[in-house]
């Protein structure tokens, strides 16, 4: 068999993604750039196995192919992430931030009793309460003040706590332009209630959690915490769930293995390369610099013209831009795109109650990228949203920007060359050139 035109027709597709991609500038909030050593774990035979954790089933190996690469969730993964977050108990089954928000709904709430969520009109993710739903829980909306759309009204909510007994408050935040209060939630809930179970879903933030620029939400008092690690921590499409509680700790698992099963070997080991990249190539570099970058890229797009939200004068203190265009957003959306600018036309942003656009600035800084192309980049924007420039004048300045980046706070190109040979037993210009390949 010589070739195949399904085949022919997959690989132009990918093709053309490839090209694309390697020529634009991705501002979504919810998608981070995998590094080039991260990816390597999708090279090997591990993408085929099992692993379980061989406590699930009784001591006995019962899927022994993937026995040996499941060392690296062992003797890696969990101890950097305990070392990496304080947290004693880590989960490493999520395989998606919706996922792991469902263990920990079925694991901590229950049939019949209320479960708090954030509404998706305060940047609450719009499947929280649907799927807290289909567990049997009564979802109530945490409460925030009528006068400041991004502040929780804390008494209020302990009202609500002391009306309804929850069994569980699940404190998320998918869109949001300043951190969420989450000491003081805390604190509401457990003076009311100290029985109920309190979760932050911190997907958004991880990579702010895990340097120590946001507050750690077990030192806070939560019970447990986590989400994905492919948003502003730039790793594989997976979640991690951890707590310091022994019996959460154990309730957790009970519902996890039999809710997630396999967990996808391969990107347990794209996670362990992404965390060792954060603990040794300047993960708090990183999260300090989308940071300010997202400062940087929301003063300049403020200064281009008008659009630009803000919570009470502030128009950013996490990773996100959030931008009303005079104009259709999923029109503008489209223009962008073919401008080279990737952004995530979303209904609704908090500020404004509608349709507009979300932005993050998490993989634009993962490509190193900094203030000079933050104000590049606003202004190729607001230029392209009003019709000032030109999308093919545009798409070439952003082509000229993004082809001039490398992937950065992680491991060289010639360390994953190296790594490369290791891994393949090859070596030659083939080698090299898939690695300059990777870094593109």
């Amino acid at each position: 068999m010589t070739g195949s035109s399904d085949l022919d027709r997959v690989l132009e597709i990918v093709g053309d993604h490839e090209r694309k991609m390697a020529s634009a500038v991705n501002l979504i909030p919810s998608e981070n750039l995998l590094t080039p050593a991260a990816r390597l774990a999708y090279l090997s035979d591990a993408y085929s196995r099992y692993f379980f954790d061989e406590r699930e089933v009784f001591g006995k190996w019962s899927f022994q192919g993937g026995s040996i690469v499941g060392e690296v969730q062992r003797e890696v993964l969990v101890p950097l992430v305990q070392k990496v977050t304080g947290a004693r108990h880590v989960d490493v089954r999520g395989i998606s931030g919706l996922n792991a928000m469902t263990v920990a709904l079925a694991a901590f709430g229950a049939r019949d009793r209320v479960t708090i969520t954030v509404p998706p009109r305060h940047g609450g993710h719009p499947a929280t309460a649907v799927v807290a739903g289909h567990f049997g829980h009564r979802a109530e909306a945490l409460p925030f003040r009528d006068e400041a759309w991004w502040e929780v009204d804390l008494p209020a909510l302990a009202e609500l706590v002391a009306r309804t007994d929850p069994a569980l408050v699940y404190v998320d935040q998918a869109t949001a332009l300043v951190p969420l209060d989450l000491a003081g939630v805390i604190r509401t809930v457990k003076e009311v209630s100290p029985g109920t179970h309190v979760h932050a879903d911190t997907s958004h933030i991880n990579a702010f959690v895990w340097s120590g620029l946001f507050g750690q939400p077990l030192d806070l008092g939560a019970d447990s915490y986590g989400g994905s690690t492919h948003k502003t921590f730039a790793g594989p499409h997976k979640a991690l769930l951890l707590t310091n509680d022994d019996a959460v700790s154990d309730k957790l698992t009970s519902v996890a293995v039999n809710l997630v099963s396999h967990h996808h070997v391969s990107d347990v080991v794209a996670l362990a390369i992404a965390m060792v990249e954060f603990a040794e190539c300047g993960g708090v570099d990183y999260a300090q610099a989308v940071l300010a970058n997202a400062a940087a890229f929301a003063r300049a797009l403020a200064d281009a013209g008008p659009g630009v939200q803000d919570a009470g004068g502030v128009l950013t203190r996490t990773h996100q831009v959030w931008y009303e265009p005079a104009g259709d957003p999923h029109r503008i959306s489209e223009r962008l795109f073919d401008a080279g600018i990737v952004v995530n036309p979303y209904n609704p942003l908090p500020s404004t109650g509608r349709l507009g656009i979300r932005m993050g600035l998490n993989e634009a800084t993962k490509l190193g990228f900094g203030e000079p192309e933050m104000a590049e980049l606003a202004g190729l924007l607001h230029g392209v949203a009003v019709d000032r420039i030109a999308v093919a004048e545009a798409g070439e300045r952003v082509a000229a920007m993004r082809q001039a980046a490398r992937p950065a706070y992680c491991f060289s190109e010639d360390v994953v060359a190296s790594k490369l040979r290791e891994l393949t037993g090859a070596s030659g210009a083939g080698v090299d050139e898939l690695a300059a390949w990777l870094y593109r």
